[in-house]
């Protein structure tokens, strides 16, 4: 792309719920489109100070506070309503009810369209939408159509990332123009990363084609990125012949070692297979389908 260029375009919401933001890691779901993007306005909350000595402006303090963001979309869907704004929808009679609950914490993203035909990239981490105002307005002979104007208010992670080499920080946004990014973009929500993340892989333990594994035993499944979203849940433990063994499945804090708890002991001189079904990482990056076996002492 050119140095210099205007932006022309704004398209593809998406949000995905902040399921960790603390000192250990941040971590969110899966992104999933919000609604279709007319407007996205950013208002960030600067403030400066001027201080004077020898009669004259000697220090200049700034700080930023939140990001004010008003977005203008179609209506949205009752029950996507509901969970951006922590609200309860009933699925039975297509209602939502409008309480006193807090609204979850939300991370948003979107892309502008440049004029040279390229894109920007857009990731707010963790903020809250606030409850919107809705017009209604008679129809006439002229159409006078009514979209929603919604605000979501961003703020800094509690998480501190690494931003580069040398700085590690609690960070608000991201925003990129490297156009490799376009393509995955919204398949995870996309956290500060120092150069190229390293190749993406998963360490099995018990290790492929291992033999005599103890029945008792748990699988772990070490991955060298973090995993997106929900993408654990679909990582599963069958038998050779296809039968799902029961399990319980943990992740630890990182995202970055998942355990498979059998509810049972696995049978005895049985061959097992773990299928991991094309999970994604925080950086894109998707691990082709895999399958590790292992056979039973």
């Amino acid at each position: 792309m050119t140095d210099y260029t205007l932006m022309k375009g704004v398209d593809k919401l998406y949000y995905a719920l902040v399921t960790q933001d603390d000192a250990d890691a941040y971590a969110a779901g899966t992104p999933v489109p919000l609604a279709p993007l007319k407007l996205a306005v950013q208002t960030p909350d600067s403030n400066t100070k001027v201080e004077y000595y020898d009669n004259q402006p000697m220090f200049n303090f700034n700080s930023v506070g939140e990001t004010k963001i008003k977005v203008n979309i179609t209506n949205l869907p009752l029950d996507v309503q509901a969970e951006i704004l922590g609200q309860v929808y009933d699925a039975a009679n297509e209602s939502y009810y409008e309480g006193g609950a807090t609204p979850p914490d939300i991370a948003l993203g979107w892309r502008a369209k440049n004029s040279d035909g390229t894109y920007t990239l857009f990731w707010f981490f963790k903020g809250k939408f606030a409850l919107f105002e809705e017009e209604n307005a008679t129809e006439t002979d002229t159409p006078d159509p009514k979209g929603l104007s919604v605000e979501f208010t961003a703020v800094r992670t509690v998480y501190q990332f690494a931003l580069d080499g040398s700085i590690t920080d609690s960070a608000k946004r991201r925003i990129s123009r490297k156009q490799s990014d376009v393509a995955a973009w919204f398949d995870a929500v996309r956290v500060p990363v120092v150069g190229s993340p390293a190749s993406f892989t998963v360490t099995p333990s018990p290790a492929d084609g291992a033999s005599s594994v103890v029945v008792s035993v748990n699988i772990t499944l070490t991955f060298s990125n973090p995993l997106a979203g929900n993408a654990e849940n679909g990582i599963v433990l069958t038998t050779a012949a296809g039968a799902v063994k029961a399990c319980a499945r943990t992740i630890n804090a990182a995202r970055t070692v998942v355990t498979l708890d059998p509810t049972t002991n696995m049978a005895a001189s049985t061959t097992y297979l773990v299928i991991i079904p094309g999970v994604t990482s925080v950086y894109g990056q998707t691990l082709a389908d895999t399958v590790i076996d292992f056979a039973t002492a």
